[in-house]
């Protein structure tokens, strides 16, 4: 770990833009042993009957029912390692969990999960970056004097970590070793997380027409192709079939054909997230008069086919609109839709639901009570039969996706504002402090959702992988 004035000088480094440094990546001190494992957690005084698994959904109209009132979250008691180090514990029905505290003390991403291995950015701050053992925690390598600040949310591609700096170049490293395989100066600032598809990687830029999405082969860097967009992307772009879609701030979306950019539209559409696409259809929240609204867009042409669910939203203040505050932009992800198996799935203000992706009709919805009309609840993830959604304060649930039904609730005692990821059973939560944390779920089916988006296009589960031994 580097002495508390030498973090210190990278911080205020860090506000001056990019900058050049070289020389070997500074090693991370080897991880403290682990932390004496707290009784296991007390879980709910006996089980509840599971639920009844149902034909066809209810009927448009269904009840809404506060979050976890059926399945109330277990407080976990979790262990305070050394910064750099990794503790195990138990929990519920004595699971395993473990929890591992990065050197830094920011706020984190969502990380990614690759190969038996957690990669995890050290935060907006910083100039460091971590591959966490998936198993224990500890720290398999660390790149801690990385060129530029502020390693985005990682995508794991093919034995390739790859992630945009905010200052202001993209990486690609080997997932293995943490070597460098190239890096790519982009300009500054560089806010978005990139893409991944078939060999090229997607991200946004400053270019000298003002703006730029481009794509670069994953394996030299070299350019394919650049075309000029409104403004900094919301969270990333997006590939879907033949095409690359992005949300721009202001909430410009566009349409490109993904080998060789050629714009197929763009449509000035208030959206407030980056879209989800599926088949023919593009999902998307927007911004209206006080309320955050889902629409259904035709991707052949972006014209807006139908306008679902909406919720009172004092809170859309925290969507980015312009470049004024960098580090928002950089962790904003919004009310983002999932759309799996013909059901749509979203978490808007406290509410999360699922619901008819053509007519809207909602299937089930529940609310967290605590701050229901707040930005209270994190974009959902799905894996498996089960929807895992978190809550500011530090929650995790995962409801089961027929009925809303809580499969199992846990509360950390610490803030997340990062999507969760989902690989081989095991839930992987980054927090607000500096922290990620592990926890077997007891459900090993539950897998795909392996970095923000569910995979490197940032739109479904990843193919299926084979498990590496938790």
């Amino acid at each position: 770990m580097r002495p508390a004035a030498a973090l210190a000088a990278a911080a205020v480094a860090a506000l001056l833009g990019c900058r050049d440094r070289s020389g070997p990546a500074a090693a991370v001190s080897p991880p403290e042993p682990a932390a004496p494992r707290p009784a296991p957690g007390a879980d709910l005084a006996g089980p509840i009957a599971p639920p009844t698994r149902i034909a066809a959904h209810p009927e448009r109209g269904a009840t809404t029912v506060d979050l976890g009132i059926d399945r109330a979250a277990v407080a976990i008691e979790l262990p305070t390692p050394p910064r750099g180090g990794a503790a195990a514990f138990t929990f519920g029905d004595d699971r395993r969990g473990w929890v591992t505290r990065i050197p830094e003390t920011n706020q984190l991403p969502s990380v990614a999960y690759g190969d038996g291995r957690i990669f995890v950015s050290g935060g907006f701050e910083s100039i460091s970056f971590y591959a966490l053992d998936a198993h224990d925690g500890h720290v398999a390598w660390a790149a801690q004097q990385l060129e530029d600040n502020g390693p985005t949310a990682p995508i794991y591609e093919d034995g390739r970590v790859v992630f945009n700096t905010e200052s202001c170049t993209l990486f690609v490293m080997d997932a293995a070793t943490g070597t460098k395989l190239w890096s790519k100066y982009l300009g500054d600032p560089t806010l978005a997380q990139p893409a991944v598809a078939d060999g090229l990687i997607y991200a946004s830029h400053p270019c000298p027409t003002g703006q730029c999405l481009s794509a670069y082969r994953l394996r030299t860097g070299a350019v394919a192709w650049s075309r000029a967009i409104a403004a900094e992307l919301l969270a990333a772009p997006v590939v879907a079939g033949d095409a690359v879609y992005a949300t721009a701030l202001g909430g410009r979306v566009y349409r490109f054909d993904r080998t060789t950019g050629r714009r197929v539209w763009s449509k000035p559409l208030r959206a407030t997230t980056a879209p989800w696409i599926d088949g023919d259809r593009l999902y998307v929240a927007r911004r209206g008069r006080r309320v955050e609204q889902q629409i259904v867009v035709a991707t052949a042409d972006g014209a807006v086919l139908a306008e679902h669910a909406s919720v009172a939203a004092r809170y859309l203040g925290d969507v980015p609109t312009n470049l004024d505050r960098w580090k928002q932009v950089w962790a904003f992800e919004g009310s983002r839709p999932a759309v799996l198996d013909g059901v749509k799935y979203e978490a808007m203000a406290g509410f999360v639901q699922a619901s008819d992706p053509t007519t809207g009709a909602v299937l089930w919805r529940r609310r967290w009570a605590a701050a229901a009309d707040r930005r209270s609840l994190g974009t959902v993830a799905v894996a498996g039969t089960q929807l895992v959604v978190s809550t500011r304060g530090g929650e995790l649930f995962g409801l089961d996706l027929d009925t809303g039904y809580t499969v199992w609730a846990y509360a950390l005692g610490t803030p997340i504002a990062a999507q969760p990821i989902i690989a081989h059973g095991w839930v992987y939560a980054a927090t607000v402090d500096g922290a990620v944390v592990a926890l077997d779920v007891g459900d090993a089916s539950l897998d795909g959702w392996h970095m923000w988006g569910g995979n490197p296009r940032h739109n479904g589960p990843v193919a299926a992988t084979p498990s590496v031994p938790l």
